[in-house]
């Protein structure tokens, strides 16, 4: 029976443990020892030596293949397909002469993960969230990669792995990872009802203000046509999902992150600008512009209530109003309706679109130290790694086999619909990511407008996925209590007057002040701070 959590299959005789995050990734790399520096002639090649007057010596006999090379694999998360169904998967390990067990964990990733680590048996490779990668480096737990940097060729900074990058996957100077390329720094958007905006008269908002002016129309003046006061000015999914754009038009991150000012770094809950924040968002509150639900919608809950026509405007992803699929979802619902994407709203701080940690990445790819003495898997780790990173590895985890999924034509890959499915669940085997704005435009040319876009829009700069927690502090402890005292504050529950009170509590049950030390001392280390 498989283990808690886990799912098993079979493939080539031998049991894969398999499961993981549909934004994650996996393997790859070309060839039986390609990436050892050491690596001698290969099977087939010429065998000669001159002797005497020149004598040809008599050919080797040609050497057996080299067995595929076994590798563990551990990870957080769902969706990777059963082996005998991956195609990507297979091609891999056949490219790379590897036998990769992929595990994924779907729930208690991090205890699953302690449990094996303390009873000896670490999985070769692991994907790792920032605590995760500090707190086992600290323990002597990872290898270091930094002499191995030299070997992968596509770690490079045309390949998105810039020197600031790189640094996500640093501790104390030395590279214990390889992170996963970003995203977009912003792909959420107000999206606003254009045919409601033309019944009424209304433009589409720009300003903070004219964001107001537009719900509160939306909420009052039946543009749904239903003769019933019930339209909703504003949905979102949840409270970062829903508020931050409007904390980012006063200037500010969300609260609970830090920033970086005047060269010191500050946190943005005690800045004066979310005390402001906090009361334009209670007077929208006040006059009932804004989802009550919005701190219990998940999934795509806020998407639903737009096409639905129970809402005006909803702060939603890209992808989630004009992704193919959702677009007939859309118009299975109502047809006739029009949704605008709407710029950075300007505020009392400026124009900003919403804030992003500039330290964040999906995960990090670390080695266990404990194969330090098995030269022959690390430089397969490095292979596959450096494969999946760039050049034919990277098309294949990005695009499927050429030839079946896409062809190249004049150097253009282009996508095979008919068979595109069979590799829906490709970006699990992203494993360092890719290169986001060129695989948007080959996967979704037609969406292109809105990526774009949001591409192009004005951020806040937060930094916290630099910073690890320091040791004794209860973070998620912290962040349960900062999120349940914000709502107070922008219900009015508790008054703007109080946040000091708030800042103390912070500083004196969470010890604020010795997180903001510590993430000077580690930023100044990386850089970040001058």
């Amino acid at each position: 029976m498989a283990d808690k959590g886990k799912m098993t299959v079979k493939q080539k005789g031998k049991t894969l443990t398999v499961s993981m995050l549909a934004f994650s990734f996996l393997l790859a790399a070309c060839s039986s020892g390609g990436g050892s520096p050491t690596a001698g002639t290969g099977a087939g090649g010429d065998a000669t030596n001159s002797k005497g007057g020149g004598e040809k010596a008599a050919a080797k006999p040609a050497e057996a293949p080299a067995a595929p090379v076994k590798i563990t694999l551990l990870k957080g998360g769902t969706g990777l397909p059963a082996p005998d169904k991956d195609v990507l998967l297979q091609q891999l390990d056949k490219d790379l002469n590897m036998d990769l067990e992929f595990n994924l964990i779907p729930s208690e990733y991090e205890q699953q993960l302690n449990v094996r680590i303390a009873g000896g048996n670490p999985p070769d490779m692991m994907v790792l969230n920032k605590n995760q990668m500090f707190a086992y480096a600290k323990q002597g737990l990872l290898l270091d990669l930094t002499p191995y940097l030299k070997q992968m060729n596509n770690i490079t900074p045309e390949n998105g792995f810039t020197q600031d990058f790189m640094k996500k996957g640093q501790v104390n100077g030395k590279q214990y990872a390889i992170p996963y390329r970003p995203l977009i720094p912003v792909q959420t958007t107000f999206w606003v009802r254009q045919d409601w905006l033309d019944k009424l008269g209304l433009k589409p908002p720009k300003t903070l203000d004219e964001l107001k002016v537009v719900a509160k129309a939306f909420v009052e003046k039946d543009p749904d046509g239903n003769g019933k006061k019930d339209t909703i000015g504003i949905t979102g999914l949840g409270f970062e999902g829903t508020l931050s754009p409007i904390f980012a038009a006063f200037g500010v991150a969300a609260p609970g992150h830090l920033m970086i000012r005047d060269n010191k770094v500050v946190y943005s809950s005690a800045l004066p600008e979310t005390a402001k924040a906090i009361d334009y968002i209670k007077g929208m509150f006040d006059e009932g512009l804004i989802d009550p639900e919005f701190l219990t919608n998940t999934g795509l809950a806020h998407q639903e209530k737009a096409f639905k026509g129970q809402a005006g405007i909803v702060y939603a992803h890209w992808a989630h109003i004009k992704r193919p699929d959702m677009v007939q979802k859309m118009n299975s619902i109502n047809p006739n309706q029009v949704w605008t994407q709407l710029d950075a709203m300007t505020g009392p701080g400026g124009k900003f679109a919403d804030f992003f940690d500039e330290g964040n990445t999906s995960g990090r790819n670390v080695i266990s130290k404990s194969l330090e003495k098995d030269p022959k898997k690390v430089e397969k780790i490095i292979e596959y790694l450096n494969y999946v990173s760039g050049g034919k590895g990277q098309l294949l985890v990005n695009y499927g086999i050429e030839g079946k999924h896409y062809k190249l034509n004049n150097g253009k890959v282009e996508i095979n619909e008919a068979t595109v499915a069979e590799i829906g669940q490709a970006t699990i085997h992203q494993l360092t990511g890719r290169i986001e704005m060129d695989y948007l435009n080959t996967r979704f040319g037609a969406q292109k407008q809105y990526f774009e876009f949001t591409n192009n829009l004005p951020y806040i700069k937060a930094y916290d996925g630099f910073v690890p927690v320091p040791d004794g502090i209860n973070f998620s402890d912290k962040s349960k209590y900062e999120l349940e005292e914000m709502v107070k504050f922008v219900y009015g529950k508790r008054p703007t007057s109080d946040l000091p009170n708030f800042i103390k509590t912070l500083q004196s049950t969470y010890q604020l002040d010795r997180i903001l030390s510590e993430a000077e001392k580690e930023l100044k280390s990386l850089g970040i701070i001058k």
